[in-house]
């Protein structure tokens, strides 16, 4: 009995070690994930669908959905838009992807000057089987489609290998599971190898753990696409010369004497500052080499001199 709980020991540190070395390399594809649910979007290094501007509205050159069966594929996209009135705009898209399952991830309003329409930017996450009419509807509600891109990336093989990961580790669960039963019903077993049993499996539980939560990114991620919509105003819509307020002679006089008395204000500081600061330190510094200039210079005068010429007689 105790030479095959060692060996059932000795295969589970086995299956444990191989289940580690795998998942501490874990990087299907190489390829890079980001959740875009916080502003931005999913960055990827899968080939991408991008296509031509389209303006107007227009259906040609727009970007759609390909019919892809039993794959799993994030998609990623951005669109630039203008429109009249940004603002109208930007609630019909939000209304428009919340009518087809979709939210809204996040948004920006830049700074309008008094009439001004501002630039909006944000993130939507719609349902992918709804990407192709959502993006035909956001295409109407522009007055102009500056540029569209939408890029794509296939991660069956990552789902495939997490499913068949996590298959392995839960069957190395259950076996630790029956192990340590085992130990626990048997009094002469000893505490070392109980404790080890325990922590390799809540090594193997961790690691379960981590690839629900990598599988469920990845679901995320391919069940909600992500669109980044920036939506400004149309250059029709921009006026030339901004409307002034109202001129007010007296209001602009106080705004005059304010900035004489600053500037006032300012300058007398300077001079107190510099007669009972800046000049002290500066006669204790330059004082010595002023009074050395000085006594070279009499010494210089003195040998110089000539002496007088006395008369012979």
């Amino acid at each position: 009995m105790k030479r095959v709980t060692l060996s059932v020991i000795a295969l589970c540190l086995l299956l444990v070690a191989c289940g580690a070395n795998a998942t501490s390399g874990f990087n299907p594809g190489g390829d890079e994930l980001r959740v875009a649910g916080s502003g931005g979007a999913a960055t990827t290094a899968a080939p991408n669908t991008t296509a031509p501007s389209a303006e107007g509205g227009s259906e040609q050159g727009a970007v759609g959905v390909p019919a892809v069966d039993n794959r799993q594929v994030i998609y990623d996209g951005s669109i630039q838009l203008q429109s009249a009135d940004t603002r109208d705009a930007f609630d019909r898209i939000v209304l428009l992807v919340e009518s087809a399952g979709g939210f809204l991830a996040a948004s920006q309003v830049g700074e309008a000057i008094e009439e001004e329409q501002p630039t909006i930017n944000f993130t939507i996450r719609v349902p992918t089987d709804q990407l192709t009419a959502t993006l035909a509807g956001i295409r109407e509600v522009a007055d102009r489609v500056v540029t569209e891109s939408l890029q794509s990336q296939d991660v069956t093989d990552q789902f495939v290998d997490i499913e068949a990961q996590l298959r392995n580790l839960y069957a190395l669960e259950e076996e630790l599971l029956a192990l340590l039963s085992e130990l626990r019903d048997n009094p002469n077993a000893d505490p070392g190898k109980l404790l080890q049993v325990f922590d390799q499996i809540r090594i193997t539980r961790g690691e379960i753990e981590q690839l629900e939560g990598r599988k469920q990114l990845l679901t995320d991620l391919v069940s909600l696409a992500t669109i980044s919509i920036s939506i400004s105003p149309l250059p029709a819509a921009i006026p030339i010369v901004p409307e002034d307020p109202v001129w007010e002679p007296a209001v602009q006089a106080r705004e005059a004497l304010r900035s004489l008395v600053e500037d006032l204000q300012a300058i007398g500081s300077f001079a107190i500052r510099f007669v009972l600061y800046n000049l002290p330190i500066l006669v204790l510094i330059a004082g010595p080499f002023v009074w050395l200039a000085w006594f070279l210079y009499r010494r210089v005068n003195k040998k110089t001199v000539t002496p007088p010429i006395v008369p012979t007689s």
